[in-house]
């Protein structure tokens, strides 16, 4: 890069009146990228897209790397449900998944879903869901009661499963 090394003279002539003089220091360009620092940033760029490219040769397409869905499901006797996937992701994939479980307007409880650990894999999850009292009372003299109960009747369970970037 070539760089300027004497003063720019600017003078303002009006008729034959001189009004002003300015200088202006030399012009430092050590702060602007250089061709090959453009070069480096563009192939940057370009890696980037190439790696979205091959993620979605391998089938993970924006159609299928997230999935929101509202699905109703019945738990076995331990509030257990198994949730396969609309649309399967790669083998070796363990998406990442959320739940949360509706409640009937006006119940004396509400209902819980969670994602069994490690239960996720690239076709289906694990889902447990209990019931939990909205208010608990405790009796100090009375008997032991179970205040968290899993849920064996369908319940409506909303599903966010993404997988990892």
């Amino acid at each position: 890069m070539m760089r300027m090394t004497a003063l720019l003279m600017l003078s303002v002539v009006v008729g034959t009146r001189s009004y002003a003089q300015v200088a202006y220091p030399p012009v430092d360009t050590s702060g602007l990228a250089t061709a090959a620092q453009v070069q480096a940033a563009q192939t940057t760029a370009n890696s980037a897209m190439t790696k979205a490219d091959t993620a979605i040769a391998d089938g993970l397409t924006s159609a299928n790397r997230q999935q929101a869905l509202r699905i109703q499901v019945t738990p076995d006797a331990n509030g257990r449900a198994v949730f396969t996937y609309p649309m399967p992701y790669v083998a070796g994939t363990k998406p990442a998944v959320t739940t949360t479980a509706e409640t009937p307007n006006g119940a004396a409880y509400r209902n819980d879903a969670s994602v069994e650990e490690n239960s996720a894999t690239n076709t289906q999850v694990v889902i447990l869901v209990q019931r939990v009292p909205k208010t608990i009372v405790v009796s100090i003299l009375g008997s032991v009661t179970t205040l968290i109960a899993p849920v064996t009747t369908p319940v409506w369970i909303n599903v966010l499963v993404r997988a990892p970037v």
